[in-house]
C-alpha cells in the first residue's frame, strides 16, 4: 500500500470505518512509514479539534437558548406568496405588449431613423461593399470549383 492511498483512508481509519482487513494494511503501513505516521498524529489532533469545537459549539447553542425563527419566518414568507399570487394578473393564450401600439411606434423610430441615416449619407457605398465582397466571393468560389469543371 502507498502513502497516497492510507492519506486518503486516514480519515476513516480513525473514525474506524473500515473493513478490518484494510484497517490492518493501513496500520501495518504506518508502522513502516514515518511520515504516514506523522500524518496519523496531525490527522487525530484535527479530529479531536474538530470534535471538540462540536461540542463547544453544541454547549454554547444550549446556553443561548435561541429562539426557533425558521417557522416564523417560513409563515411569514408562505403569506407573502399567498397573496403575490392573488395580485398575479391571468395569463392569456395571446402575448401582449406591455402597452397597446408600442409596434407601431418602434417600427416609426426605426422607419425615421433610416431615411436619417440615408440623408446624412451613411448608405452611400453600401452598394459598393456589397459587390465588392461579392466579387472577391465569385473569385474564391471560382478558384475552389475551377478544376473540377474541366
Amino acid at each position: 500500500m502507498n502513502c497516497a492511498i492510507v492519506k486518503e483512508w486516514m480519515p476513516h481509519y480513525i473514525d474506524g470505518l473500515l473493513s478490518p482487513e484494510m484497517e490492518l494494511s493501513i496500520r501495518l503501513h504506518i508502522e513502516s512509514c514515518p511520515d504516514c505516521a506523522e500524518w496519523l498524529g496531525e490527522a487525530k489532533a484535527m479530529s479531536e479539534l474538530w470534535s471538540e469545537m462540536d461540542a463547544d459549539r453544541e454547549q454554547l447553542q444550549a446556553q443561548m437558548d435561541f429562539p426557533d425563527l425558521a417557522a416564523d419566518v417560513m409563515t411569514h414568507i408562505e403569506q407573502l406568496e399567498t397573496g403575490r399570487r392573488s395580485r398575479a394578473t391571468k395569463a392569456t393564450n395571446v402575448r401582449r405588449r406591455s402597452a397597446p401600439k408600442t409596434s407601431w411606434i418602434h417600427y416609426g423610430v426605426a422607419a425615421c431613423l433610416s431615411l436619417l441615416l440615408l440623408q446624412f449619407g451613411v448608405f452611400e457605398n453600401l452598394a459598393y461593399g456589397i459587390t465588392e465582397i461579392n466579387g472577391h466571393m465569385s473569385n474564391s468560389v471560382t478558384q475552389w470549383f475551377g478544376g473540377f469543371g474541366r
